[in-house]
C-alpha cells in the first residue's frame, strides 16, 4: 500500500555525543583537497545527495558509497546507493575528484536523522575496503 509519509525517522533520536556534518549547498571543486577527502552536497531535493571524493587510485577497481542510520546501524537504500554511486577507477599518479549522485529513500523531508556515509574501494578480484566514513544529518527522499 502507498503511504504519503515514510515513518522511518519518526522515532529515531539524534545522539548528542556524536558530531554530525550537514550536507553543503555548494562545493568548491577548484580547491585541491587532501587524499581521501569526502564532502556531501544537497542536490535538487531533500534525500538526494552528491558525493565528492578526492582520491589517488593505486589499483583498478570500483568506488562506491554505503550509508547507514547511526543509532541502529540500519543500512540505507543499500543496493540503490551502491548502484548509483559506483565509479570505475584506474590507477593514476594524480589526485582525482570523483563525483556522483545518490538517493536515500528512508525517511521524509523535514525529518533529519543521523547517518554514517562511507566510501568503499573494491579492487578487481579482491575484497572491498572502507576508505573513509563521516557522520551526516540526512533526510529521506519523498517519492
Amino acid at each position: 500500500m502507498f503511504y504519503s509519509n515514510d515513518f522511518f525517522a519518526d522515532d529515531l533520536e539524534i545522539p548528542k555525543n556524536i558530531k554530525f556534518e550537514k550536507p553543503k549547498f555548494e562545493i568548491d571543486t577548484l580547491t585541491i583537497r587532501e587524499h581521501n577527502t569526502l564532502e556531501i552536497k544537497n542536490d535538487s531535493q531533500p534525500g538526494i545527495y552528491e558525493y565528492y571524493f578526492w582520491y589517488k587510485p593505486s589499483k583498478k577497481g570500483e568506488l562506491y558509497v554505503k550509508a547507514s542510520e547511526i543509532t541502529q546501524n540500519i543500512p540505507l537504500s543499500k543496493q540503490q546507493i551502491k548502484e548509483k554511486s559506483l565509479i570505475k577507477v584506474k590507477p593514476n599518479d594524480n589526485l582525482q575528484l570523483f563525483h556522483k549522485i545518490f538517493t536515500i529513500y528512508e525517511g521524509d523531508w523535514g525529518k533529519p536523522y543521523g547517518s554514517k556515509i562511507s566510501v568503499y574501494f573494491k579492487p578487481d578480484n579482491k575484497p572491498e575496503q572502507k576508505l573513509i566514513e563521516k557522520n551526516y544529518m540526512v533526510e529521506g527522499w519523498m517519492r
